[in-house]
């Protein structure tokens, strides 16, 4: 996801490889060479395959890895000429963006979050740790109300209970747009169309989410 804010440009997560990430940046019109970090919510191959083109277009950029990772991924940005930056605690590393202290799935997974004026935004790569842990936690450590969450929810192929169980949750936290991509699931993808069809955004890869005051 390339993300835009008043203060920081930024990538989370970088696709399966570098031949996804530079057509799609293409299509987008989003200039690879302009951001500011790169943020990698999890270790998992189809959300770090992107970094080679990284390094090729920002070479040395800030690239932030969440504590608990395996020590491949660290040498493997590092090898590509870029600088991992290890993500202990909830951290601001912009005006208003925050890497989110990571949770243990497993794997350990780290959340991205941005001060919106309606409320915070939060980006889930896979949800290995649960999607509502995730918010949870930014909102805890951030200390705002959540306006909504944007990733994968991990729950494609999961018994309805534990689908209603995220999602009702998130609802109870106060998220107000709910997008399930990725690897959500259509079964909650239905899910919240069918039981919170005013809180629910479909959308994809070109799914473009602005939000304003």
């Amino acid at each position: 996801m390339y993300v835009e804010t008043p203060s920081a440009r930024f990538l989370f997560d970088t696709g399966p490889d570098s031949a996804d990430l530079e057509g799609n940046a293409a299509s987008l019109g989003i200039d690879l060479g302009s951001i500011d970090f790169v943020v990698i919510s999890h270790e998992h191959g189809d959300h770090i395959g992107g970094l080679p083109l990284i390094a090729r277009v920002r070479p040395g950029l800030t690239v932030y890895i969440p504590s608990g990772a395996s020590p491949y991924l660290r040498e493997h940005v590092r090898e590509l000429g870029l600088n991992p930056v290890v993500i202990n605690e909830t951290t601001e590393v912009a005006e208003g963006v925050y890497v989110v202290k990571p949770l243990y799935g497993p794997p350990y997974e780290e959340a991205a979050a941005v001060k919106t004026p309606r409320g915070l935004l939060v980006l889930v790569g896979c949800s290995h740790p649960g999607a509502n842990n995730l918010v949870r936690q930014a909102v805890k450590d951030v200390g705002i109300k959540p306006y909504a969450v944007i990733g994968g929810f991990h729950l494609g192929g999961t018994p309805v209970g534990v689908v209603k169980s995220v999602i009702d949750d998130l609802v109870e936290l106060g998220v107000q747009k709910i997008y399930p991509i990725h690897c959500s699931g259509s079964n909650t993808r239905e899910y919240v169309a069918e039981n919170y069809s005013d809180r629910y955004g479909d959308g994809g890869v070109g799914l473009e989410v602005v939000v304003k005051g």
